[in-house]
């Protein structure tokens, strides 16, 4: 009955996310199982889809791509002071919100580029949050991991 609820909610979740609504204005109202169903979520693996990469569409890509674009940016840039590591996180909220705000994905392919999307919203909202140098090239770093991953998993 448990794993029922939590299903419900993540559908839920899916479903908002997905939608161009108020939800993806902020990343934390977008993320409605924040919290209490945050670990049931994270849990899940990302894997292959039968030893297949999962498809999205081009919309999707470009929006990954902007983010990759967005990271590239700040990890040329020569500034490392808080500030600039700040500046990068809310950079790479705003290409998730369009991201989120552009999505119209469906089904299998879509909950797996949700695995792969949570972790990385998670570690923007530490990287924003972040209150010494050190947190925050922690943060910076899962992100450029999490971004690498991308095209291990995807594709069109």
């Amino acid at each position: 009955m448990k794993s029922l609820f939590a299903a419900h909610y993540i559908i839920t979740g899916i479903l908002l996310a997905c939608a161009n609504t108020p939800y993806a204005k902020n990343i934390t109202a977008f993320n409605p199982w924040a919290g209490k169903y945050q670990h049931e979520i994270s849990s899940e693996k990302l894997i292959l889809n039968n030893g297949a990469k999962w498809k999205v569409d081009r919309t999707t890509n470009s929006n990954v791509n902007n983010l990759k674009l967005i990271f590239k940016r700040f990890y040329n840039g020569t500034d490392r002071s808080l500030k600039a590591y700040k500046k990068a996180g809310a950079d790479l909220q705003n290409g998730l919100i369009k991201m989120i705000n552009e999505c119209r994905m469906q089904g299998p392919d879509h909950l797996a580029l949700h695995k792969w999307l949570e972790p990385l919203m998670a570690q923007v909202e530490k990287l924003k949050q972040a209150s010494t140098n050190a947190a925050a090239a922690k943060s910076i770093n899962f992100i450029q991991l999490q971004l690498n991953r991308y095209n291990q998993f995807f594709e069109l």
